[in-house]
């Protein structure tokens, strides 16, 4: 786990490039920093390994102020990626890889078989690339290389300063996944730096937006998306990103939080009144009234009440059908629009995920709204209340 406490940067008197930093990331996290250039992001994750000494306050990993350690040391035991990869011209692959275990005096077996193992987790071959040298590779193999290099000692904590931001967009993506499969391996604690808000939504388990040496919000991609929380950082994030990021609307933003849900025990009759006033030809059978947490049971459309209205001893008990398509509130949009395709439905049940009840329901009708609001001005409050 990385701390800050009221870390501070300044050069004068009067400028703080980071001011009274309070930041907790934890074990296993991938944390971006975002800003507008000067926000203090760099300065922030230079002063983790202490490339930047901090005017005042603390950074503490797993409960060691990096302060009171020998800097040398420090970094050795922290991997380091930067833009520009920063490989040895003059060495192979395999000597750059293991500089740091050569420093910390491994066995030369011991280096050259991890080197060789780090090649093929990036996804490069040991027998083709290992005594190659850095001007032999392209930029997003050199970049592999440098993640490689970072990883080799297996720290715990891994800095990366914008490092996909010198190579073409689609060698960017590759490594971007590539980083994205690398750290479902590995779990490291990765702190990345980026300006790109593309990258930090799609990278990042939380993500940090900094502006004049401050943190304005700290959380993860959906919840800054969802609800940012002023106009800089709205303005920032863009009000139509979260559009772009289907993945990241789930169930229960897309759902209508008040659907026509109708009890066991109702009659036919009753079940096409409620149709009729409630101008929908779908409804949930549920086991309690709406004032109350209720379970599906089943769900009911003018095909199974065709014909039955008069008879008196027929409940939605006895006709609901039970195989209908429902999904969890924490389902993604991408999934619920492929889940309504497959199965040629135009109404999916939503279920709570940790206490298993009736949520709502989304239809294409709630789906179009959630664009509406998006490409407007996302707000999830004015969307409740529109639906009260």
């Amino acid at each position: 786990m990385i701390e800050f406490k009221k870390l501070t940067k300044s050069y004068d008197s009067k400028t703080k490039v980071v001011d009274q930093l309070d930041l907790v990331i934890k074990d296993g996290e991938l944390v971006v920093l975002i800003g507008e250039s000067g926000c203090g992001k760099t300065t922030t994750m230079k002063m983790i390994n202490r490339l930047i000494e901090p005017t005042s306050g603390e950074i503490l990993i797993d409960g060691k102020n990096v302060l009171t350690m020998n800097p040398i040391e420090l970094r050795r035991n922290i991997g380091y990626v930067i833009q520009k990869v920063g490989l040895m011209p003059h060495m192979t692959v395999g000597d750059n890889i293991e500089l740091v275990p050569y420093l910390k005096k491994w066995d030369k077996a011991e280096r050259r078989k991890r080197s060789a193992e780090l090649l093929e987790m990036v996804g490069l071959d040991p027998d083709i690339y290992l005594d190659r040298y850095p001007n032999e590779l392209s930029g997003g193999q050199q970049q592999r290389i440098g993640v490689a290099r970072a990883l080799a000692v297996n720290p715990d904590v891994i800095l990366m300063d914008e490092p996909f931001s010198a190579v073409d967009p689609l060698t960017r993506e590759q490594l971007q996944e590539e980083l994205i499969r690398l750290q479902g391996e590995v779990r490291k604690t990765i702190v990345f730096v980026t300006h790109d808000m593309d990258e930090a939504i799609k990278l990042g388990d939380r993500i940090a937006v900094m502006k004049d040496g401050k943190i304005i919000q700290y959380g993860t991609p959906e919840e800054i998306l969802k609800n940012p929380v002023n106009e800089f950082v709205e303005y920032f994030v863009g009000k139509d990103r979260l559009w772009k990021s289907p993945e990241l609307l789930m169930a229960r933003d897309i759902m209508n939080k008040r659907p026509a849900g109708v009890l066991a025990e109702r009659t036919p009759a009753y079940a096409l009144e409620l149709m009729r006033e409630r101008d929908t030809e779908f409804l949930v059978v549920v086991d309690a009234p709406a004032d109350r947490s209720r379970r599906m049971l089943g769900v009911i459309t003018p095909r199974e009440l065709k014909g039955k209205g008069t008879a008196e001893n027929n409940r939605m008990k006895n006709l609901m059908r039970t195989n209908h398509p429902t999904v969890m509130d924490n389902t993604n949009m991408v999934e619920v629009l492929a889940l309504m395709k497959s199965s040629q439905v135009r109404h999916v049940p939503v279920i709570g995920n940790e206490d298993g009840y009736f949520k709502g329901i989304i239809t294409y009708a709630s789906i179009v709204n959630i664009i509406t609001d998006v490409i407007t001005d996302f707000n999830p409050d004015d969307r409740e209340e529109e639906n009260a």
